[in-house]
């Protein structure tokens, strides 16, 4: 399944289905061991992080990307409400903007809508490419795990 991606002005906002509970879905996303494992570009390699995973807590995230070399981003989250939404604000290196992930049950599937708001235009392409391709690891290991 592909994800949609609308780019507006400063914002993006993507959208992706997963055949997987919603549970599920929204546990790669609160434990680091598990989000390690699909976060960043297909170009990342060795990507570690360390999160706390609440209100008020903080996430950094480090990895190598193949040809353009080490890349890190900090956070925190401002909302989470399990297993229906997480709201964070990360900084990507001077350009801090705020991210707002939606998940959605429908039947045995999950809906996830991911929006991004503040970022610079220079950044949306990049930003939503990377993002894509990360939600496309993510669903490949969904697909092996689901029931």
């Amino acid at each position: 399944m592909k994800s949609e991606v609308t780019i507006k002005g400063h914002g993006i906002e993507i959208t992706r289905f997963f055949d997987a509970p919603r549970d599920l879905v929204f546990s790669y996303w609160k434990q680091a061991e598990k989000l390690q494992r699909w976060s960043g570009c297909k170009e990342a390699k060795n990507c570690q992080i360390q999160m706390d995973f609440r209100v008020g807590g903080s996430f950094k995230q480090k990895m190598h990307i193949t040809g353009a070399g080490d890349f890190s981003i900090e956070g925190q989250y401002d909302e989470i409400i399990e297993p229906e939404r997480i709201s964070y604000h990360v900084d990507l290196g001077g350009a801090v903007n705020r991210v707002l992930v939606e998940f959605f049950e429908q039947e045995k599937r999950t809906k996830v809508v991911l929006t991004h708001e503040g970022l610079p235009q220079q950044f949306c392409k990049f930003i939503s490419q990377g993002t894509t391709e990360s939600l496309d690891k993510l669903d490949r290991m969904l697909d092996g795990v689901a029931v």
